[in-house]
């Protein structure tokens, strides 16, 4: 019988490594990033629901997971999935505003993925390195193209290089309300030719700015990125930025929190006295707007708190529970104004869901954001975006966030089992 006792002489015991995606895997996680970077505007329309193609990738992306074992489901997470559905199913039983089953149950197909990701094992961080990198390099691209479409479109005009849309056959064009063309002065804005508004392009660059500055800080790579961030002459995605790097990442960093905001502000002060040309017009200009209806300022930040409030007055199951999934743009009408009127996070989930569903929804995010491998800063970007923008419901948002949170934090993942 073969004596299994080891000795000095014996090779240590193999302990499991950092492996890499698999081909089928890898494969995946680079078609929902493209899906999500390039592929936003290709759809097929049923009815007035476009079927876009990052969708198709999400879907098929979280099947795969689930049926192939990958996937572990995380209980609290379900649990409040399961709660928020069940109230919003309620909400449309008792809304006397037009309400839409459609919306709902998009929410409902969003984020049901939140509530599983990959089993934890000793794979993981390659497998987080893996798709922040994906993600970086297809924003590095869009980045390049930005910088070289804002020369060009200033350069020649011509309306068909500003926007993949304007080319796309009817058939395959996504639906939705976009402003393809937004001029400051006489400068037409870069949104990287396949994403829809500048907007984007800048939120798209500051994220992967932050991936690539918090992982391998690559000179290069945060050059391009920044130019094109630059490029998109929107303060978006600066703005949250900044709020990512000022954010406390722990308790104990609440004090330098208060110090760097402090900063920050009388930085702002400075600037805006300093009367920067460039930089007055793209931040403090559009601050102004704020105390102007009719204006993106108005629409975004003050018009929807005039929602929330009509909500809130009402009292009662409204204030509680909302009035169903896609009542706010239908309901704006009860304000009587003829501004328009944006519908970021917190005012869509607090009119459509109320206090109940905005408390839910947003607990249900928190939890898939912070208890994933992502840095905490981009952990506090990614829900600054979600929360003060109108990304809800937006499935290139939505996937991407999946997406970046699919790993669990290392911290708390299985130890190598011992022989």
């Amino acid at each position: 019988m073969t004596s299994t006792t080891l000795t000095a002489t014996d090779p240590p015991l193999s302990v499991p490594t950092e492996k890499e995606l698999s081909p089928n895997g890898r494969l995946a996680i680079r078609a929902a990033v493209i899906s999500a970077l390039f592929l936003t505007q290709i759809a097929y329309n049923i009815g007035e629901f476009p079927v876009t193609m990052e969708f198709v990738c999400y879907a098929s992306l979280a099947a795969y997971l689930l049926m192939s074992g990958n996937a572990a489901v995380s209980v609290p997470t379900l649990v409040l999935y399961i709660t928020t559905v069940a109230f919003a199913i309620v909400t449309m039983k008792l809304t006397t505003l037009p309400a839409s089953w459609s919306s709902l149950l998009l929410l409902f197909a969003l984020y049901a993925p939140f509530s599983f990701r990959l089993r934890a094992g000793p794979g993981l961080k390659t497998v987080q390195e893996d798709i922040q990198s994906t993600y970086v390099s297809a924003a590095t691209v869009i980045a390049a193209i930005a910088i070289v479409q804002l020369v060009i479109v200033n350069a020649t005009k011509v309306n068909a290089l500003t926007n993949i849309y304007f080319i796309l056959p009817e058939a395959i064009r996504g639906g939705g309300t976009y402003t393809f063309l937004r001029e400051g002065g006489s400068l037409v804005k870069a949104n990287g030719f396949f994403l829809r508004e500048s907007a984007d392009l800048s939120l798209i660059t500051s994220l992967a700015l932050l991936i690539e500055y918090s992982t391998k800080a690559r000179l290069r790579v945060m050059g391009i990125l920044a130019a094109g961030l630059l490029s998109a002459v929107s303060g978006s995605g600066i703005v949250a930025l900044l709020v990512a790097l000022v954010l406390p990442r722990t308790i104990s960093r609440v004090p330098l929190f208060v110090v760097s905001a402090s900063a920050l502000v009388l930085a702002l002060f400075v600037l805006n006295y300093a009367d920067i040309p460039g930089i007055n017009s793209m931040f403090f200009d559009r601050l102004s707007e704020i105390n102007q209806p009719g204006t993106s300022g108005y629409a975004r930040y003050v018009a929807p708190m005039g929602m929330v409030q009509i909500n809130l007055d009402s009292g009662g199951s409204a204030m509680w529970l909302g009035n169903g999934g896609g009542s706010f743009f239908r309901s704006t009408l009860l304000l009587r104004v003829k501004y328009e009127i944006a519908d970021p996070t917190w005012a869509k989930l607090t009119f459509e869901y109320g206090i109940i569903g905005l408390v839910l929804i947003t607990m249900l995010f928190l939890v898939r954001l912070y208890s994933s491998a992502l840095d905490v800063r981009v952990c506090n970007y990614l829900f600054f975006v979600w929360a003060v923008n109108s990304t809800v419901l937006k499935i290139q948002y939505i996937l991407l966030i999946w997406l970046l949170t699919l790993v669990p934090s290392l911290h708390r993942r299985s130890a190598p089992p011992q022989n």
